[in-house]
């Protein structure tokens, strides 16, 4: 890759990087903004501590602790579901209860007898051998009761269970049944001790004789918990009041909410406020990329951005003050002002719905005031820019913001009483409303003239500053080439005309054309109508005249940047005269250095070619009047023919082929043209040569006088004519 590609690369890349930075910065700042607008006032609580104020709810929130528990108890009071009953466990638990009860009564043998009096160690290592763990109680009970008495007890506790396993005994419930059999058994007569004993056995062989089937009971657990709803507490619900003691789950709710000091920032918040930053700003983006692409200069993006900026900095600041008083239509007033008008209700409403996020995080996001702030930001849009149609003064801008108070008004009393019966309140938030527009406006009065110099924009109001005689440059056209003025006046009137006849800015074309020919000021001497007899290009090599006359545009491209010209009027200035030819120098080039040896690309103009209608009337403008004034006795027909003519020959040349002008437009400038060398060569009267008597008054108190050879009636007559000729002159 050669050097020179590397650099056209290079330069092709640096606005698109400028243009990145410049949006990225802006993100980040309107999310920042946005964050610091939404993000509530955070609380240092503790649970079982009293709560210092009243505290809301910013969002909806669920309360996950009380609904768990509730959960919960709807899962325990489900019912168990069972399996069918399973009628071998009798024989089972009878034939185990029965060799436990053998194994105890086989103490009783008489190897056993003596074993009566036994000590703690011993009754150890002797329980490690039976089926249950008995106590010293229960087993001198056993080792002295009568022995029917032990059988029978023994005996009944089978037979009790036999009876209970006969009918239905449901998993979960044996220590029920165990009791019943205990109970039972005491009854009967027998001493605790031994009922004790009998009972550790039944205890340790029950068995239920019906499952639980878990995977239905949980299932049926399941479905009851899910017919509990979600308890949530809606925003601006009060979740905990001052006094009242903190519970886990109010202090559950309040940390995700993000209103607690020890609570980190609330992601969801920030996740949401990037992501509609990020959707506003990139609808934005492909609007103006898909209607408007030649406007997307880095100048223009950093100056759309700056606005979102501050635009949203000051319903920042005031929204801390009342949230209806925000500027909302602020955005719109400069957009249109300083950008252009069709995008201006396109951002216009993604300011809306930025500055109604700024709204008070006790009262919730997403609110009714939300709906009214950006309902009054749709509306003020088309308010606004009817006023800046008709009239584009800075008084334009309080007008525009008295109307768009009085829309703010009705918008928010008709939303306020669709949404409250509070006369009161609503009156007073559309009063705030109303606030809002008008200061909207008065920032605008403040704002324009501050951005129109920083970044140096051609706004109407610039463009009537630059038509003030007394400017610098026109000053000095004025004094130092008066020819050169005199002429641009004359342009200025003609293009004005043909702006206006073809829908485009006239007044940038008048003010195009009171600049255009600046750049005689370096060498007014070389051009024509600032030359009083003595013409140096007499003197002068054709091809050095030439270059005299195509470095004009240049020369004064350089003196309007120096002043601060806005960039519009620069492009006048500088493709006023496309990349046409000086033809009389080219042919006086020809005529002494033969066609052969004269390069024609000399001899033209830099250009570029008029890339805007404006310029196209500037140009056409100023060829058909340097052309005009050289028709011998100018007639209506021969000023139309030469307008047709001279246009024409524009359009041959390519000199207009970029300025989008269409051939019906065309027909429009030659019209406006005509109508205005028409009234500029406009016949006149010509005056008698007579002789006009003194005043009577003048005669009378004169005094007489003396008679010489020189003087009477023709000296008196040369005198009236004398005055005549002035006058005619004059005229």
């Amino acid at each position: 890759m050669s050097k020179k590609t590397r650099k056209a690369g290079a330069a092709r890349l640096a606005p698109v990087l400028q243009n990145t930075l410049v949006i990225a910065a802006t993100y980040l700042l309107l999310a920042a903004m946005l964050l610091i607008g939404i993000t509530p006032e955070q609380h240092d609580i503790q649970i079982g501590a009293p709560a210092s104020m009243d505290i809301l709810a910013t969002k909806d929130v669920n309360d996950v602790v009380t609904t768990e528990e509730h959960r919960e108890a709807a899962a325990a009071m489900v019912e168990p579901s069972y399996r069918s009953i399973d009628f071998s466990v009798v024989g089972t638990v009878s034939a185990n209860m029965d060799a436990a009860f053998n194994q105890l009564f086989d103490l009783r043998s008489e190897e056993a007898t003596d074993l009566v009096s036994v000590t703690d160690d011993q009754l150890a290592t002797l329980n490690q051998s039976l089926p249950v763990e008995l106590s010293l109680e229960e087993y001198v009970a056993l080792m002295r009761s009568d022995e029917d008495n032990v059988r029978h007890l023994f005996n009944d506790a089978i037979l009790n269970m036999r009876d209970v396993l006969n009918s239905t005994l449901p998993e979960g419930q044996e220590i029920a049944a165990v009791n019943r059999l205990s109970r039972s058994l005491a009854a009967t007569g027998y001493s605790q001790p031994l009922v004790s004993l009998a009972t550790k056995v039944i205890a340790a062989n029950i068995q239920p004789n019906m499952l639980i089937d878990e995977e239905i009971t949980e299932a049926n657990r399941q479905k009851a918990r899910d017919a509990v709803e979600m308890e949530t507490c809606v925003k601006g619900e009060v979740i905990v009041r001052r006094g009242e003691i903190v519970t886990q789950a109010q202090y559950t709710m309040l940390s995700s909410l993000g209103l607690l000091k020890e609570d980190s920032m609330d992601v969801p918040l920030l996740a949401g406020i990037a992501l509609l930053v990020l959707l506003v700003m990139a609808a934005v983006g492909v609007y103006l990329r898909r209607y408007l692409p030649d406007r997307l200069t880095t100048k223009n993006v950093m100056l759309l951005c700056l606005i979102a900026v501050v635009v949203v900095g000051l319903c920042l600041a005031i929204s801390r003050w009342n949230a209806y008083a925000m500027p909302v239509s602020l955005g719109v007033m400069l957009v249109a002002l300083l950008f252009e008008h069709r995008s201006a209700l396109f951002i216009n409403i993604a300011m809306g719905i930025l500055a109604s996020l700024l709204l008070d995080a006790s009262s919730g996001l997403f609110a009714v005031s939300m709906f009214s702030i950006v309902l009054m930001s749709l509306l003020s849009g088309p308010i606004v820019l009817a006023v800046y149609s008709h009239r584009m003064q800075r008084i334009s801008s309080l007008l525009a913001g008295m109307l768009v108070g009085l829309s703010n008004f009705l918008c928010t009393l008709a939303v306020g009483l669709i949404n409250s019966a509070e006369l009161r309140g609503v009156m007073t938030n559309a009063l705030w409303a109303m606030t809002g527009g008008i200061v909207s406006a008065i920032l605008c009065i403040g704002l324009q003239p501050v951005l129109e110099a920083l970044f140096n924009i051609a706004t109407n109001s610039k463009l009537i500053e630059l038509s003030n005689p007394n400017q610098p440059l026109l000053r000095r056209l004025l004094l130092e080439a008066p020819g050169t003025y005199h002429h641009s006046i004359i342009v200025a009137n003609l293009a004005e005309a043909a702006a206006s006849a073809v829908g485009a800015n006239a007044l940038l074309a008048r003010v195009g054309a009171y600049y255009h020919d600046i750049g005689k000021l370096k060498r007014p001497v070389y051009f024509k109508e600032n030359q009083m007899g003595d013409n140096p290009h007499d003197r002068t090599d054709p091809r050095v005249s030439a270059a005299i006359l195509t470095a004009h545009p240049r020369d004064g491209v350089a003196m309007a940047q120096k002043a601060r010209i806005p960039a519009p009027v620069l492009d006048i200035i500088r493709q006023h005269h496309g990349d046409g030819i000086t033809i009389y120098f080219f042919d006086k080039a020809t005529k002494l250095y033969g066609a052969e040896n004269v390069d024609v690309n000399a001899f033209r103009y830099e250009g570029p070619r008029p890339r805007t209608k404006e310029a196209a009337a500037v140009m056409l403008a100023d060829t058909i009047e340097a052309a005009a004034r050289a028709i011998p006795d100018p007639t209506p027909e021969k000023i139309d023919a030469l307008i047709h003519k001279l246009v024409r020959d524009k359009l041959n040349d390519g000199q207009l082929d970029e300025s989008d002008l269409t051939f019906s437009d065309l027909e429009k400038i030659c019209g406006a043209f005509s109508t205005v060398l028409t009234g500029v060569f406009h016949e006149r009267i010509e005056y008698p040569d007579v002789s006009i008597p003194p005043r009577m008054e003048q005669a009378a108190s004169a005094p007489a006088a003396e008679p010489t050879d020189s003087a009477g009636p023709q000296a008196e007559a040369g005198a009236g004519t004398s005055s005549v000729k002035e006058a005619k002159d004059d005229d």
